[in-house]
């Protein structure tokens, strides 16, 4: 036997003892192989005419199922769909179908999808499952939608809070950027389209701030105008100048009243530019003045008869200087100094901010009863009766209001406003001259008789006539710029 015919026996050989080792397995194997083929295409006759195992239309499980039956259970999946919307305040709403407005398309192409599909991939569908997004299977009545959408507690007006833009703040003396606030003010449209967009691809939740579905601030705290304007704000506006008026009203300009004088330049940063800033001072300077005047004002002081009486007009008091003090504001802006509880330049005169401003060292003169008092530092050291002018004539009757003595004399002749002609209406010498209205004053007059009526029918020009010791004594305890308070 040649070499290649003992090479072929052997091996022939060797394969039947293989083979008679290894029979056991071999027909294990066999028959394996065999049930699994059995298994794979009986799974794939399962299969034909069904969807395949794990497959979802629009999120509803439709494996195994033929295409009637799985048209049957999507129907019901829409009755029973609803949507979970995920609001900023992590609330959640659910809206159903009804008010969805959904309806159930029966020519819909779900058909397509059992069409792509081979039986003969089942089982790779077992360990894939998949979910098709069949737009055409629900119908949407937009009327129903919108007003389900509408009829959500986070759609009512009360519930809607506008975004803030962020802004720079003035706080506790600080410049800073007040961060934006999103607010809950939910834009409808964006809203609308991302439910029919969820219900086109079969999603159940929307987080509606995802969504975008949010008005958002205009002004993010990154906004670079917003750091330029800081920037200046800074350099510019550090003074705090602030005023107390003697009723306890208050008035402070600070970083948070100049903070909207500064002016933007074409480069987008900021500056103080000085004109701005002194017209918006003087404003409010005047605005100021408005409550820290006293002249022309009501005086309600406490009267010698224990009563509380208010007087308007005259001229005692003070009246703010308001370019005067808005040169000095704007000099102190320009240096960054502050003032708290400055004094403003003023006109006028005032001693007190007690008794109605008075004081305590003043003359009170009582029309009414032809009768005046003269307080010095709280005690009446004189008082007297007097005839005021002619009370029936309005050229001649003493006007009420605040006064204080501006001028003081001896020995003059009082003689009036001078005639056309050049005359003189009268002229009257007197020793003790105090004026406190323009030409009206107290004078010392020989009367039989000072106070009563007399001032009906004959009384003066409309100074207030005394007696000559009365006029002595009150000229010589009198000070210049002493309040004078005439009342009825």
């Amino acid at each position: 036997m040649s070499t290649k015919a003992k090479n072929k026996v052997q091996k022939e050989n060797n394969f039947k003892a293989w083979f008679n080792t290894h029979k056991k397995w071999c027909l294990t194997g066999g028959i394996v192989i065999l049930v699994l083929l059995i298994g794979y295409f009986g799974g794939s006759v399962y299969y034909s005419g069904k969807y395949l195992p794990g497959t979802s239309i629009n999120g509803i499980d439709v494996g195994g199922l033929n295409l009637t039956k799985a048209k049957e259970k999507v129907s019901q999946g829409v009755k029973d769909h609803q949507i979970v919307l995920k609001f900023n305040d992590g609330k959640n709403e659910s809206i159903n179908s009804s008010q969805l407005g959904l309806g159930y398309n029966e020519n819909n192409t779900i058909n397509k999808v059992l069409d792509k599909q081979s039986s003969f991939g089942w089982v790779g569908a077992l360990m894939n499952s998949k979910d098709y997004a069949v737009k055409d299977v629900i119908t949407v009545d937009e009327q129903a939608l919108t007003s389900g959408l509408q009829s959500l507690e986070h759609m009512k007006a009360e519930n809607q809070v506008a975004p803030t833009d962020a802004y720079v703040q003035y706080k506790d003396g600080k410049f800073s950027i007040a961060k934006e606030t999103e607010g809950s003010t939910i834009q409808f449209d964006q809203l609308l389209n991302s439910v029919k967009t969820a219900l086109a691809n079969g999603k159940t939740t929307i987080n509606v701030r995802k969504e975008n579905c949010y008005v958002q601030p205009a002004v993010k705290e990154d906004n670079q105008d917003l750091k330029n304007k800081l920037s200046a704000a800074n350099e510019y506006c550090k003074s705090v100048i602030s005023y107390k008026t003697s009723s306890g009203k208050e008035f402070t300009l600070d970083g948070s009243v100049m903070l909207d004088w500064l002016t933007k330049k074409d480069d987008g940063t900021y500056v103080r530019d000085d004109s701005v800033f002194k017209e918006n001072v003087l404003a409010f300077v005047k605005k100021m003045a408005v409550s820290y005047n006293t002249v022309n004002q009501s005086t309600t002081f406490k009267g010698s008869d224990g009563a509380m009486h208010t007087v308007t007009g005259g001229t005692y008091g003070i009246r703010v200087m308001p370019a005067t003090e808005t040169a000095e504001v704007m000099e102190l802006i320009k240096q960054n100094k502050s003032d708290v509880n400055r004094t403003p330049r003023t006109t006028g005169k005032s001693s007190s901010d007690e008794n109605g401003g008075l004081g305590n060292t003043y003359v009170e003169v009582n029309i009414t009863k032809q009768h005046m008092w003269f307080y010095k530092n709280g005690s009446c050291i004189l008082q007297s009766d007097f005839v005021s002018g002619l009370e029936s004539d309005p050229k001649r009757t003493t006007p009420n209001g605040a006064y204080y003595i501006y001028f003081k004399q001896r020995n003059r002749v009082l003689r009036g406003e001078k005639n056309p002609d050049g005359t003189w209406p009268y002229e009257a010498p007197v020793k003790y001259w105090m004026a406190f209205n323009g030409g009206i004053g107290f004078h010392d007059l020989h009367r039989s008789a000072y106070g009563g009526e007399i001032y009906k029918t004959n009384g003066s020009h409309g100074c207030i006539n005394l007696s000559e010791s009365v006029a002595a004594s009150l000229y010589a305890s009198l000070d210049d710029n002493t309040p004078v308070i005439v009342y009825r």
